[in-house]
């Protein structure tokens, strides 16, 4: 599932879109909010504020066609599965088998619904393996995968659904912010900078389509916020 319909954003020379009202938040806050900084934008989403800054009925028309989400159960519900289980759990299998670190796969641990995504899954990394080592987001050493998580393309996706998910109502202020806070502090004990960050977002996100020519954008979007000196990560830090 995804929220890309505006992939058109990867060409755009816009950037860093910040809200006209700004809302004072704290660094730590600043920096919460930009664990969603690649799907922001993507999205065109404001980088420096809760509210989104896009029209409610587009969001609650992405969330019902995306996520099935139409009111606060079912908002809840796809949150915690993204907080607490996400694609990492199909990314945590693949390593194993690529790795060789573990007995195999352990079935009993999917529902039926994972179960049957997860062969999709595994071929889809296979498939964009080479491009990532070409790109250089991997050394093609399969042992490396081991030491990898994606947990950032889980968390990523975490805050803009949840920013969405406030702007139509669905979610308190207070749900958000909760959510959006722990998916920081879920990000900050597995990786050390924001380099390590898009690195697991990236992988996440060729595990998740096997599209080596979008992955491409997501790739530049992520390099971007990187390297530039207006983007939100030169301003907060991951820790």
């Amino acid at each position: 599932m995804s929220f890309f319909r505006k992939a058109k954003k990867v060409l755009s020379s816009k950037k860093y879109r910040e809200n006209p009202n700004p809302e004072n938040l704290s660094q730590e806050r600043l920096a919460a909010l930009n664990i969603g900084a690649i799907n922001s934008e993507q999205t065109c989403y404001y980088c420096d504020s809760l509210t989104t800054g896009e029209k409610v009925y587009e969001i609650k028309g992405n969330l019902e066609n995306f996520y099935d989400i139409t009111d606060h159960d079912s908002a809840v519900e796809t949150l915690e599965w993204l907080f607490n289980r996400g694609h990492r759990i199909y990314f945590d299998a693949i390593k194993t088998m690529y790795s060789g670190t573990g007995e195999g796969i352990d079935y009993s641990k999917f529902t039926e619904e994972e179960q049957a995504n997860f062969m999709e899954y595994f071929m889809n990394m296979q498939g964009v393996l080479p491009f990532l080592v070409e790109a250089g987001y991997f050394s093609g050493n399969v042992f490396d995968i081991a030491k990898m998580s994606i947990i950032a393309w889980d968390m990523g996706r975490l805050v803009m659904v949840t920013r969405s998910c406030y702007d139509c109502g669905y979610i308190s202020e207070e749900e958000a912010w909760n959510y959006i806070e722990n998916a920081y502090k879920a990000c900050k004990e597995v990786y050390a900078d924001w380099n390590e960050f898009a690195k697991g977002y990236v992988f996440g996100r060729a595990m998740w389509s096997g599209d080596a020519q979008f992955l491409a954008g997501i790739m530049s979007i992520a390099e971007g916020l990187l390297a530039d000196e207006q983007s939100p990560w030169k301003k907060v830090s991951l820790k």
